[in-house]
């Protein structure tokens, strides 16, 4: 016998279907998203997006990210608010591998209207889905913004895609920001090592700065060759970014040019800071021995009519203390006992040598104002 239902019926059945449905939670912890995981009540998970609380979306985020069920798209809906995109949502997203989950990451990418997209683009690194990685390599080549440009160029950092390989390396020349993270995009990939070696000669100084660590990783045998030149370079820049490159070189000949490096003039008081920092914490000893020996000259050329502050650049027997201690005593001896230092610089190498356990007299440096109270001299 067929059954027929009365619309009042059919209207029943209906309002009962709509009550067993529960209304949608106002609030949900994170204690809450684990149980809607466990239950795979979706709805549940998606409400989490909405929450005030960073923690809380990304939570939800982390939990939906790689869920199957088609309510999980809720997640296309939150990747953004109020004209800008959410990084809790974003951390929640990190290792998210399934296109058909987080694709639309790479889509909401697409309106130039967001703000930061630059700071977008970072926070897009963390989500390894093909589709995520191939809008970043887009906007490395051609995105309309240069600070976005720059920020997607990391994407490519140990590619071994011939394709974005070749638009890294002929990416090197555009200079500035741009060819500086397509030179540590290379670091260690052996086929850009001739790209990189011409770079260092032609680039801008941004470019070869960082060309110099790539290079170094290349572990070329010209390596000792180039780095010297950068220390030598015209642009103080590239000087900083060669004592960076060389730091904790085992090298002689870079140690080598640095100890010349020491007993030439250098214009710049930041390369001579690094200069001397970088010897400082060299293990090898012909560092400690180039500190010792570029004393006399140091306090010549840089110790005038003032004294050095402690730790200063001209402040050199900090630096060769640092490094060996044990021989600071001989050092200071026996540049004290040289000639041609001002009446500051005699001073400087005296009050060492008697900070150091030695005897030596000397007249004090004149103070370069009068001094509130005392004799107008400065003691070391």
């Amino acid at each position: 016998m067929r059954l027929t239902l009365l619309p009042s019926a059919v209207v029943a059945l209906a309002t009962m279907s709509i009550a067993c449905t529960p209304p949608e939670a106002a609030f949900v912890s994170k204690s809450d998203l684990d149980k809607a995981h466990t239950l795979a009540d979706v709805r549940t998970m998606c409400v989490g997006l909405k929450m005030k609380d960073d923690d809380t979306r990304e939570y939800a985020a982390s939990k939906l990210k790689d869920y199957k069920d088609d309510g999980a798209k809720c997640l296309c809906d939150h990747l953004t608010k109020d004209g800008t995109w959410d990084p809790a949502v974003f951390n929640g997203l990190a290792r998210a591998k399934d296109d058909a989950r987080v694709g639309c990451v790479a889509t909401a990418f697409d309106d130039t209207s967001i703000k930061d997209r630059a700071g977008m683009a970072t926070a897009m690194m963390k989500i390894e889905a093909p589709s995520v990685h191939a809008r970043l390599v887009l906007a490395a080549n051609s995105d309309s913004d240069p600070d976005v440009q720059a920020a997607a160029l990391p994407a490519l950092r140990g590619t071994t895609d011939p394709k974005e390989l070749e638009m890294l390396i002929t990416g090197l020349k555009r200079g500035g920001v741009w060819g500086a993270n397509a030179a540590y995009d290379l670091t260690g990939v052996a086929p850009a090592t001739d790209a990189l070696r011409d770079i260092l000669k032609t680039g801008d100084a941004q470019t070869k700065s960082a060309a110099l660590l790539a290079y170094r990783a290349a572990k070329t045998e010209d390596w000792g060759e180039v780095a010297c030149a950068a220390l030598n370079d015209a642009d103080a820049a590239v000087r900083l970014g060669a004592l960076t490159a060389v730091a904790s070189t085992r090298n002689t000949q870079i140690l080598g040019c640095m100890r010349d490096h020491l007993m030439a003039p250098e214009p710049d008081p930041g390369v001579r800071l690094a200069l001397l920092q970088t010897l400082s914490t060299d293990a090898a000893p012909e560092a400690a021995t180039a500190l010792c020996d570029a004393i006399p000259y140091w306090v010549k050329t840089y110790i005038t009519d003032t004294a050095p502050q402690p730790k200063s650049v001209e402040d050199i027997v900090y630096y060769q203390n640092d490094r060996d201690f044990e021989n600071s005593l001989a050092c200071a001896d026996k540049a004290f006992k040289g000639s041609g230092y001002t009446v500051c610089g005699k001073a400087y190498l005296g009050a060492r040598v008697n900070e150091f356990g030695g005897k030596a007299r000397y007249k004090d440096c004149p103070a370069a104002a009068p001094a509130a109270s005392g004799d107008g001299t400065v003691q070391f």
